[in-house]
């Protein structure tokens, strides 16, 4: 259901909509940043990662991750095309779940490339026993765009956890690398 679909309402029930998915994001940020630090101390960190290169292999195997879901938002994106025989996306008529699909991919691009920097550039400044932050940030990541493409699908507004899980990980993982760049932090 889009916004445009929602029934005609006051301008009191539109705010209380606003209000509650507003709260939800902000409960959503909150729980994302209390589970990350949870999840650090449950999570052994790699071993045997000193150098640059082992560091590097293990940054591409985290960012596999994201990747593999972006093929499977692609695919979301032709299967949406191909269902509903919209093959020219210039002049074909685009249904709700074209558009879901396609805002879904579009916004998963733009935070993965956020993402995918940030945790290089973590990943090689990271003292090891730390290392499993990475580990821990990756597993969010996802799980905040899966949430993200999820609420989509059955509200714009339910769409608020995912974004804000995905939006805390960015933050958390891109000012974690800067502050280790800013204090000249070496791995070891």
């Amino acid at each position: 259901m889009s916004d445009s679909s929602l029934p005609q309402s006051t301008p009191r029930r539109r705010n209380s909509l606003v209000l509650r998915a507003l709260l939800l994001n902000g409960a959503a940020t909150v729980a994302t940043a209390l589970l990350f630090v949870l999840l650090l101390s449950l999570v052994v960190p790699p071993t045997g990662v000193n150098a640059p290169g082992a560091r590097m292999v293990l940054w591409a195997r985290l960012v596999v991750w994201p990747a593999l879901l972006l093929i499977l938002m692609v695919g979301g994106v032709m299967a949406m095309r191909g269902r509903h025989a919209a093959l020219n996306p210039i002049e074909d008529p685009e249904s709700r779940g074209q558009r879901v699909a396609q805002r879904v991919l579009a916004n998963s691009v733009e935070q993965s490339a956020i993402f995918v920097p940030a945790l290089a550039a973590l990943v090689v400044t990271l003292p090891q026993p730390s290392l499993g932050a990475a580990v821990v940030a990756t597993g969010l990541f996802v799980l905040g765009r899966l949430l993200f493409w999820a609420g989509y699908l059955v509200h714009p507004f339910a769409r608020a956890p995912g974004m804000a899980m995905t939006l805390t990980v960015n933050l958390i993982v891109l000012g974690w690398a800067v502050l280790l760049q800013l204090g000249g932090m070496q791995p070891g």
